[in-house]
């Protein structure tokens, strides 16, 4: 089934239960410990997985997702939710979002609100809130988008097996969309508040799609040997300070290798599995390679914008194959070595990219047997 992912910037639609659906339930004092996010910035996607077992699974899915995410594996906290007709299905936020809403509210449980919604037999649930529309359409599909478009998206996943629409309006302001939703063809039924209130509770309670999942995921205290309270408060302290800080390296110590330990056997997992299918992109090699070179920090949007300029001319100019590339921050320069066929190819390649409004110098050209081995310093114009 394909899914309309739509990117926008995240907007300020984290809510509690207890903050925002007293807009449901004025009554309400259910006190979870639990938040649901509610934005834009969350997608679901799907990928053909062959092997059965959870575990490999989670192992192999950040690699079989790569080609479909907008940014790096690394930036994105993927989460399995589960697998339905041989595909597999995740939920991925990214870490800046995940991050602030652990470090500001420090939930107990985390769960993206159209995966709470009600599953409708056949048709759709549409929940309104904050001008964002949440939407379910079978136990994994579901999405967020703004309230501009959801005519437009209900429209594309209109089909015979679809033939209603459970219209919710939390915001109380949207009564021209369910016509418009009616005029697509679609008979539509409006929820009743209290009822939609009640089925999220449950599902908060019951649900298993908890987002603090791997790192983010709550651990219990560990429980303290009890110390005798005759101890000199001084002494006591002394032991505990001694104690907490040998804990805490044992720990990041345990944590790094276990870290290692999971990327390496999910590498060598995802090749065994596929092992005609690249694992990286190629904006990763050059990341590992200028980390290896101690040049991690300077890995920006200027090195990304320059390096596609470079790559493009290149291309474009065609039969030049690609031997090295280095990058210097300070001058945001990039160094790139070439091989030619000759000196007028290499020349061709300077004025195609001067042409496109970059800087060029040829600084070396070498005789390489019956080719050229030619050196291109390149940088923004002015």
């Amino acid at each position: 089934m394909t899914i309309i992912n739509i990117y926008e910037p995240i907007s300020q639609s984290l809510t509690t239960l207890d903050e925002q659906l007293h807009k449901i339930s004025a009554n309400s004092d259910d006190d979870l410990g639990l938040q649901i996010i509610n934005s834009t910035a969350c997608q679901i996607l799907s990928v053909q997985m062959p092997v059965k077992q959870a575990k490999q699974i989670i192992k192999a899915l950040p690699f079989a997702l790569e080609e479909q995410l907008a940014n790096d594996i690394d930036q994105n906290h993927i989460h399995y939710l589960g697998k339905e007709n041989g595909e597999a299905h995740a939920l991925i936020v990214s870490h800046d979002l995940m991050t602030s809403v652990v470090n500001t509210n420090n939930p107990d449980g985390l769960f993206y609100l159209p995966l709470l919604l009600p599953q409708v037999e056949k048709g759709i649930c549409v929940c309104v809130l904050d001008d964002i529309a949440n939407i379910r359409f079978s136990k994994f599909g579901a999405m967020s988008v703004s309230i501009d478009i959801l005519p437009l998206v209900i429209e594309r996943l209109k089909n015979d097996e679809r033939e209603v629409v459970e219209f919710h309006d939390l915001d109380e302001k949207n009564e021209l969309l369910s016509l418009e939703l009616e005029n697509i063809g679609f008979k539509v039924i409006k929820g009743e508040a209290s009822t939609l209130h009640a089925h999220l509770i449950n599902q908060l309670k019951s649900a298993n799609a908890n987002l603090l999942s791997g790192s983010y995921q709550k651990r219990k205290p560990k429980n303290t040997t009890k110390i005798n309270k005759f101890k000199a408060p001084l002494a006591l302290a002394a032991v505990l300070l001694v104690a907490m800080f040998v804990t805490q390296l044992k720990e990041l110590n345990q944590y790094k290798q276990m870290g290692d330990l999971v990327s390496n056997a999910s590498k060598s997992f995802y090749t065994n599995l596929f092992p005609d299918e690249r694992v990286r992109s190629l904006r990763r090699q050059f990341k590992d390679k200028l980390e290896e070179t101690g040049g991690a920090t300077t890995i920006n949007n200027g090195f990304v914008n320059l390096l596609a300029s470079t790559t493009k001319g290149i291309n474009e100019s065609g039969g030049a194959q690609w031997d090295a590339v280095r990058y210097t921050g300070k001058k945001n320069e990039i160094e790139v070595n070439l091989i030619v066929k000759n000196v007028a190819q290499l020349d061709g390649i300077k004025q195609k990219l001067a042409s496109s409004g970059l800087q060029v110098d040829i600084t070396s050209a070498t005789e390489v047997g019956s080719q050229i081995k030619g050196v291109l310093k390149v940088k923004q114009n002015g």
